[in-house]
């Protein structure tokens, strides 16, 4: 149309200008064909529970006609995420890294989309008929995955213009971070004495593991008697206890970087979910330990919690610029004395997080490092307090992260 529109103005010298009023006479019928499009429709989708960060997941949507009529080339399209979080990231200001990076419009953070979708055509829909269509979904950031809301388009008959309806059923998906192949790792350490036994392992408060009922005994406290065992027997009855040794390990993720770059904390989240996925939890705890909106302890393994609830956990960790990485330390120390070993998942190398690997050390600690570095970041790391024991210590750039998780464990 254009085209005859600019070589059709002279309708002396040429004869374009009868093909611009065929284009356009066609142009305004398929349009017009296109605004009639006045369908109502139902919408279920059979969502599963998780998805994962790269890996393509199905599911079925159950699409039901509300129409006397039959609807023949409908196309099924979703909206992905939360339009007023994108709103809010978009207006988010930049400000120079504190890694160091000259300003260029190349270096503005960018948001990676959601995930990757693709429309999937919908069967024919006889007049009050349902029909179900397979969509595939592959996630690519992890946390909530929204669907905002439904569209079914159709085509003009002419196929020039597309009408939408759109059909309001908001579901959410969460979506666990991307794991990587880790090697089992054989971490140091002797089992430690745990105060109150599993069960008391993750509360705050002293107790001893129950063990069986026995004889009451000069000298034995009256708050373990039995009281129900003394009324049926006759006779005082108290509970035994004992004190528990087992494996306790550390697994801590630094949230303190710059808001600006979140390609290395990402991959950090990915590191901490592999080896939460890798470490054997059903004859050991699991501490992973992060500072969100506060310092956060989650404790997993024997029969306390699944490791599928730390991945959740760790779907929805976020980088915490305005806090002390002072926090973490003291998170750390504070219960240090009960790890056997400590996986540290760090995002800087500085004197805070050496002073940190030191007091660990300091306390027998045994302390394996990761430094997750930028992928443009050329500085090759001193390994600092590590240094007596370079094969527990491994700086990683976020673009290599696989590679150098199978060098260091194999």
């Amino acid at each position: 149309m254009a085209f005859t529109a600019l070589i059709g103005v002279d309708t002396e010298s040429s004869l374009a200008y009868q093909a611009f009023s065929v284009l356009l006479c066609l142009a305004v019928i398929a349009f017009l064909g296109a605004l009639v499009f006045r369908a109502r429709f139902e919408i279920d989708r059979q969502l599963p529970r998780f998805g994962s960060v790269g890996e393509p997941f199905q599911f079925r949507v159950r699409v039901r006609s509300l129409n006397a009529t039959a609807q023949t080339g409908l196309t099924l399209l979703d909206r992905l995420g939360d339009s007023v979080q994108e709103l809010q990231e978009s207006l988010r200001p930049w400000r120079p890294s504190k890694r160091g990076r000259s300003f260029s419009l190349a270096s503005s953070p960018k948001r990676r989309p959601l995930a990757f979708y693709r429309e999937h055509p919908i069967p024919d829909l006889p007049p009050h008929g349902q029909t179900d269509a397979q969509v595939t979904v592959t996630p690519l950031r992890r946390g909530a995955l929204q669907f905002a809301e439904a569209r079914i388009a159709r085509t003009d008959p002419l196929g020039l213009f597309r009408a939408f309806v759109r059909v309001d059923c908001s579901q959410t998906v969460l979506i666990l971070p991307r794991r990587y192949l880790v090697p089992q790792l054989n971490l140091p350490g002797q089992e430690q004495y745990q105060v109150g036994g599993v069960a008391q392992a993750s509360a705050v408060g002293q107790a001893e593991e129950f063990v069986s009922l026995r004889d009451y005994r000069r000298g034995d406290p009256l708050r373990n008697i039995h009281w129900r065992s003394w009324a049926r027997m006759g006779l005082p009855i108290v509970k035994e206890f004992e004190d528990e040794f087992f494996v306790r390990h550390g697994l801590v993720l630094d949230t303190f970087d710059d808001p600006d770059d979140l390609e290395p904390f990402e991959e950090a989240v990915s590191i901490a979910a592999s080896f939460a996925c890798t470490l054997r939890t059903q004859e050991s705890l699991l501490d992973l330990m992060f500072v969100g909106v506060r310092a956060f302890r989650f404790t997993a393994g024997r029969g306390l919690a699944r490791t599928d609830q730390v991945l959740e956990i760790l779907a929805s960790a976020q980088l915490t610029p305005t806090l002390s990485f002072d926090l973490l330390q003291t998170l750390v120390l504070e219960h240090a004395a009960s790890l056997t070993a400590c996986v540290l998942i760090l995002l800087r190398w500085d004197e805070p997080r050496q002073l940190l690997v030191r007091r660990l050390q300091q306390m027998g600690v045994p302390v394996r490092v990761v430094v997750v570095q930028s992928a443009g970041d050329k500085v090759s790391l001193d390994p600092g307090p590590m240094r007596s024991a370079p094969q527990c210590f491994l700086a990683l750039h976020a673009d290599r992260v696989e590679e150098g998780l199978a060098s260091w464990t194999s």
